[in-house]
């Protein structure tokens, strides 16, 4: 049932309004569709949504309850069904997901999901969270403790010695090309600027359409002049001083410790995080990197996860930090700056942080890999962490604290660098 079915569905079975308009105080998408239902708060949302509208509508639900007043003891969480339902994979993920968020959010609302198709009545569905029975967590375990074991040599070593004078360059563990000439990724403050091995480096942007009129594409433009650049191991100083030009022309002038201006500001903060640059402080004290950086490589960048018992799509975690109890921390971080402002944008980051957190404390196959680190890996904590707030959005912030708690996901807002 898509959405203009489930709106003429809602209108028939409520006698008070059906509202599907976006509302701008709660940040809430004109994707879902709200009225009560059984004199009970419901969000609707049709099956032409895609998977994460769907996932993060759990919790808008939850917002939307807790913001009422009193409160909403009960919330109905229904969700279309029918012709235009999504490939088999991408429902597992979403009903597993959903039951995630459902089944971890403690106290009032209680959230009830129900599925409706064309022409049929409501079922409602006792949504659990995901086990991860599938083999792939195990198969990540071993590239995992692949990549925190292989060194960083020949050229790829003498790259990152070359460059350690510069903070914003880091190599990442490419986990599925390891077996590969060129197993590294080079990033600058998180944007991938191309791959390294022992023989040999290919300087390359990741992106699809290099004439777009805006930035990493300007600059790579303007300093690169083509799409790739394939170095051998003689011309490093070569590769080097392109390097350097690209640094140069992303550096603003608000201070040495900024992040690049590449256009990509949740992947620098990032950077900047994974590489000890900044430092998060969740309540009981700083939280430290959970793999050490080394040779300029950040062991913990770009961690896999699943939502569901699926074997994809990969939900790749922001950070891995750890705390002094040797407890692991999941970490969503979030620019409200770079355009997604403080409500939906923030609180669906609450939503990831439980997955990612659920993940590993139930994927026991990562054991050797949080083993080999001295993690205590069902013990994870999670976190949502965003450049400080300005005072004038403390109503919204005060409401994800709020909704952040029925998680026990912890908000930590950050001095934004320089």
């Amino acid at each position: 049932m898509i959405k203009t079915e489930l709106l003429a569905w809602a209108e028939r079975q409520t006698d008070g309004d059906v509202n599907a308009k976006p509302d701008y105080q709660l940040s809430l998408s004109s994707k879902l569709i709200r009225f009560r239902w059984n004199d009970t708060l419901t969000v609707a949302v049709g099956s032409d949504a895609g998977s994460k509208t769907c996932i993060n509508a759990v919790l808008d639900a939850a917002a939307m309850a807790i913001a009422a007043s009193p409160t909403e003891a009960d919330v109905h969480l229904l969700l279309g069904t029918g012709t235009a339902d999504a490939d088999p994979p991408s429902i597992q993920e979403r009903l597993d997901a959903i039951g995630t968020l459902v089944t971890e959010l403690r106290g009032a609302p209680r959230i009830r999901v129900w599925t409706i198709a064309a022409e049929e009545e409501p079922q409602e569905v006792p949504v659990e969270p995901p086990q991860f029975n599938t083999a792939t967590p195990a198969r990540w375990s071993k590239m995992l403790m692949a990549a925190a074991t292989t060194p960083v040599s020949g050229m790829a070593a003498a790259l990152a010695h070359a460059m350690t004078t510069r903070p914003a360059f880091a190599l990442y563990p490419k986990l599925s090309s390891q077996n590969s000439a060129q197993p590294w990724q080079m990033r600058l403050d998180g944007l991938e600027i191309g791959r390294t091995g022992a023989a040999g480096t290919t300087l390359r942007l990741a992106s699809k359409d290099l004439e777009k009129p805006n930035e990493p594409r300007v600059s790579w433009r303007h300093v690169v002049r083509q799409a790739e650049i394939p170095f051998a191991a003689g011309q490093l100083d070569e590769l080097v001083a392109i390097v350097d030009q690209l640094i140069a022309a992303w550096t603003v002038s608000n201070g040495s410790g900024a992040v690049l201006a590449h256009g990509q500001a949740e992947h620098a903060l990032e950077a900047h995080v994974l590489s000890g640059r900044l430092t998060l402080n969740a309540t009981d004290g700083p939280l430290r990197l959970a793999v050490p950086f080394r040779d300029r490589m950040l062991g913990a960048a770009q961690f896999p996860t699943l939502w569901g018992d699926v074997t994809r799509p990969s939900r790749y975690l922001d950070a891995l930090l750890a705390d002094s109890a040797n407890r692991p921390w999941a970490i969503e971080l979030k620019d409200q700056d770079a355009g997604g402002g403080h409500g939906a944008y923030l609180r669906h980051g609450i939503g990831q942080a439980v997955l990612y957190r659920h993940y590993i404390k139930s994927a026991s196959a990562l054991d050797p890999w949080f083993e080999h680190h001295g993690l205590n890996r069902d013990e994870c904590q999670a976190a949502l962490a965003f450049p400080t707030a300005a005072p004038s959005n403390a109503k919204a912030i005060s409401r994800l604290r709020h909704l952040a708690a029925h998680y026990d996901v912890e908000v930590i807002e950050f001095p934004r660098p320089a």
